[in-house]
């Protein structure tokens, strides 16, 4: 009785630090405008034609992210509502349900698994800075990034379940969010239809039907004319771009995710030991490398730095070319293969990365889903063949959810508090603002010297007419 309580109430308690968090979230960047905007038609609300006449659009191109959009306009306008604490409820139930769902990948098997919950639970909470600035917090961002991963983690327990009619749907809708994920669900859709019909002919009709509605979703995608467009803006597309991009794109999918990649590099290692393969020189290569990588992440989580050099990407491949030669020496059979998917899946999502610009920290988001699943696979294998679970693993998520709390409530305290006096002096006459960045920028986005998104809160007539200047939360306090 005690442990089916713990069971219970050990889960709702740590989900629950999540809907807090939900709480907390202030709107962001389209946030805020999708606020300020008017719209006339269903065409607006799906921001296929972003800029509508006299008014100001800022960082949203025409595209083919149907439902991301549609969802990502009507969170961002609900927050400025009596409703506005269904938006919280809302990523912050998304964020449980995700944790959820990685939780059964972690421990499949029937009934309640304490240990695989506490495992996603810590690996969803230690996200690097990058996915909690720009994803988790970040209402439009969290939207089309996180949503399809959900999408995608939905569908392979329909998979299992073989539910063709759902496979179907949940294909389909998860194509309307962000390219990327879109390309690897066709591609995954593809593949898998094509693996049941060779091999596994039970999960035939589940399979084909979730390949039919990624491969219509697809299409519909992408044959939205503003992929015509790129260029047209500050958005690029070009093999020049390779350059930089592989810097960044190397540095926040495997330097930064460094729990992940720590749990994956021990689970690897111990397989590879228990086969009487060779091992320790292995442990002596991991050892710095993920030393060095944790160094790199508190510094980026304190001081928020960004910082993307050749550096970092070099020691990103050491640690792709040693998880490739643990692989290698594996014996995994079936699990090994999946494995390999998993690290196929994160060359689909993050190879067109390379090519476009501008890429931020949210595009990485995909990467680590995958990260995280590529893991529980590695992690199954390993119990199954006799790996004790460690009878803590939820703690460093909490501890990491405790903090942020204190984070992001200080956020949402000067959020509001500048929000409601800057609108006091607009209504006072006020024709210039001087008003102060949130205590942790860092994890916050669009927070910067420069940026006024929150313009299109507090104006007169129309976004812009009130000139807005900021200081840091610090010289703020000291001018008063």
């Amino acid at each position: 009785m005690e442990q089916r309580r713990k069971r219970f109430w050990g889960p709702v308690l740590l989900l629950g630090l999540f809907f807090l968090l939900g709480l907390l979230f202030v709107p962001e960047c389209d946030d805020c405008y999708f606020d300020y905007w008017q719209y006339d038609s269903l065409k607006d609300f799906l921001l296929t034609r972003p800029n509508p006449e006299d008014m100001h659009a800022y960082g949203v191109p025409a595209n083919g992210r149907y439902l991301g959009n549609l969802i990502g306009v009507i969170q961002g306008k609900l927050y400025f509502t009596p409703l506005g604490w269904l938006r919280g409820l809302f990523m912050g139930g998304v964020l449980a349900g995700m944790t959820l769902l990685l939780g059964r990948r972690f421990a499949p098997s029937p009934g309640w698994k304490w240990e695989g919950f506490a495992l996603a639970f810590s690996l969803v909470a230690l996200a690097p800075r990058g996915i909690w600035q720009q994803v988790y917090s970040w209402g439009a961002a969290f939207v089309n990034y996180l949503l399809p991963m959900v999408g995608i983690l939905i569908l392979l327990e329909l998979l299992q379940k073989d539910r063709p009619a759902l496979c179907f749907l949940t294909s389909l809708c998860s194509c309307f969010f962000m390219e990327p994920v879109t390309i690897l669900i066709c591609l995954g859709g593809i593949i898998c239809a094509g693996y049941a019909f060779l091999r596994d002919r039970v999960r035939l009709p589940a399979s084909l039907a979730a390949g039919l509605g990624a491969i219509l979703g697809a299409a519909l995608m992408f044959a939205n004319p503003g992929y015509t467009q790129v260029g047209s803006d500050n958005r690029a597309m070009g093999l020049e771009l390779i350059r930089r991009n592989l810097t960044f794109v190397m540095t926040e999918a495997l330097v930064r995710p460094v729990a992940a990649a720590l749990l994956i590099s021990f689970l690897l290692v111990w397989l590879v030991k228990r086969q009487g393969n060779v091992w320790k020189p292995w442990v002596a290569l991991l050892v710095p490398v993920h030393m060095l990588c944790l160094v790199d992440t508190l510094l980026d989580s304190v001081h928020d730095y960004s910082v993307h050099g050749v550096k970092r990407m070099l020691l990103a491949c050491g640690l792709a070319l040693i998880w490739l030669a643990l692989l290698a020496q594996w014996r995994g059979g079936a699990v090994r293969v999946q494995v390999l998917a998993g690290a196929l899946a994160l060359c689909v999502v993050n190879g067109p990365l390379l090519l476009v610009s501008p890429v931020e920290s949210r595009a990485l988001f995909p990467s680590y889903a995958v990260l995280m699943i590529v893991a529980s696979l590695l992690w199954r294998e390993a119990r199954r063949l006799g790996l004790k679970p460690p009878k803590f693993a939820w703690a460093p998520g909490a501890a990491a959810c405790i903090l942020l709390l204190g984070v992001y409530y200080a956020n949402f305290q000067v959020y509001h508090q500048r929000l409601d006096s800057a609108r006091l002096q607009v209504d006072r006459g006020a024709q210039e603002l001087t008003l102060p960045l949130v205590p942790f920028p860092g994890w916050t986005v669009n927070e910067q010297l420069n940026k006024g998104d929150i313009c299109f809160l507090v104006y007169r007539d129309v976004a812009w007419d009130v000139s807005v200047q900021f200081v840091t939360c610090q010289e703020y306090m000291a001018s008063k």
